[in-house]
């Protein structure tokens, strides 16, 4: 069908437009080179003069067969399949080379992908699924039959909460980089990485859609890893400095003690010599890793980069103090968020005890090798904000609709904001 299509749009005039050496042109201004479209074939217009004489229109005419020469051999079996086709504009012929076009053969356009293994998986988590709902089904339905309407308006706030989020965190990128981008620009890197994020662990979908967009602007890699790091040094500054403020609230309330257990329980289930074995392993590799002289030889650019940046960034107050306020924010927001969520339950769970929650069960979450510390996070926020005074189903509750909006209501802009920033050439 592809074929009918491209041969309805043959050439019907091969007069072309005069063009200079810059548009490909020949050293006479006479010649110019076509390439094949999704091809390696490529044909050479006629020249730039008067059109032939033809009465007929042009037609696609078959390949004549090869002649066999004296020595049986195919007089075309020493072309190679590879050779590009040309269009002899002074053959006195005119004959099948003069009168193809470039859509004269098929386009190649490659062995089409099996579609079955994605439906598998996707029939067998659905299965999944399915067989999960009913069978806990009145498991949920009578521990979750006193959980409160929510109101709406929390939800909202929650929702402006989450998107201040990434504009704080497109002034972090903004500060650490010292480009001057539009914030919408950084805005929406930050919304695609994130929804890269939900599928690649440790953070590494974020730093790479991160690493691409400072490198199309213009920067190294070196110096764009640079960046990217002291984003999450200032990160970690602003999370460790909320720790201590909310220092506080941790004693005697017993919200650490909840956040941790589940952690505890998971290790206590494992054993003890299981642990301390994988503790090992990861700690040969990583220092084998680092003690390799190829990684240190390729490492040592990047902490020079990164020194450098350093000492810019303690050079420029302003950038360091926005960096680090941006940083702060996007802590701070996500706490309103959350307490956006429980109190839209109807809870009345103080905003010191909330961002403890927070604090501290995103440090430990931050332990767990998954995208966003899915599994990890979602627990230990539902023992600390029970622990803080609420009710258990309700905060389950709490902490799941919380999650929707902040962790996966974002991808679908993400994913139109990925496919916005590979048009515009940004990614």
């Amino acid at each position: 069908m592809l074929q009918l299509l491209f041969s309805q749009l043959a050439y019907r005039d091969l007069r072309l437009h005069r063009h200079d050496r810059d548009h490909c042109s020949g050293p006479t201004g006479v010649a110019i080179e076509i390439p094949v479209l999704l091809g390696t074939d490529s044909v050479t217009a006629p020249p730039l003069g008067p059109p032939p004489h033809q009465s007929e229109p042009l037609t696609r005419q078959r390949p004549r067969p090869a002649r066999p020469t004296h020595d049986g051999v195919s007089a075309q079996e020493g072309v190679s399949a590879h050779e590009p086709a040309t269009i002899s504009a002074g053959s006195p012929t005119g004959a099948t080379d003069s009168d193809r076009h470039v859509f004269d053969r098929p386009l190649a356009l490659g062995p089409a992908r099996s579609r079955r293994r994605p439906v598998v998986c996707g029939i067998v988590v659905a299965a999944l699924l399915v067989v999960l709902a009913v069978r806990f089904r009145g498991d949920a339905a009578s521990r979750l039959s006193g959980v409160p309407a929510p109101r709406w308006h929390w939800l909202a706030a929650c929702v402006c909460c989450t998107a201040l989020f990434y504009v704080a965190n497109g002034l972090s990128m903004r500060a650490a980089s010292g480009l001057r981008v539009e914030l919408r620009t950084v805005t929406g890197v930050q919304v695609a990485a994130a929804a890269t994020n939900r599928i690649v662990p440790a953070g590494l979908g974020a730093i790479a859609v991160h690493l691409r967009f400072l490198e199309k602007r213009g920067m190294t890699r070196p110096a764009a890893l640079a960046a990217i790091a002291s984003i999450k040094a200032a990160g970690a500054v602003s999370h460790l400095v909320g720790i201590v403020i909310v220092a506080g609230t941790l004693s005697g309330s017993g919200i650490g003690e909840a956040v941790v257990s589940p952690v505890r329980s998971t290790l206590t289930g494992i054993g003890t010599g299981p642990v301390l074995v994988g503790c090992v392993v990861v700690c040969a590799l990583v220092t084998g890793t680092i003690a390799h002289p190829r990684v240190r030889a390729m490492a040592r650019p990047a902490a020079r980069a990164f020194r450098t940046h350093m000492s810019v960034l303690a050079h420029s107050p302003g950038r360091t103090t926005v960096l680090l306020l941006s940083q702060a924010g996007t802590r701070l927001f996500q706490i309103l968020a959350l307490a956006c969520t429980v109190w839209a339950f109807g809870a009345s769970i103080s905003m010191m005890s909330v961002a403890t929650v927070y604090l501290v069960g995103s440090m430990v979450a931050g332990v767990a090798p998954t995208a966003g510390g899915v599994g990890a996070l979602e627990p230990a926020l539902a023992f600390g904000l029970a622990a803080a005074g609420g009710d258990a189903a309700t905060m389950l509750a709490v902490v799941l609709v919380y999650r929707v909006i902040s962790f996966w209501l974002p991808v679908l802009p993400g994913i139109v904001a990925l496919a916005g920033l590979r048009r515009s050439g940004d990614l």
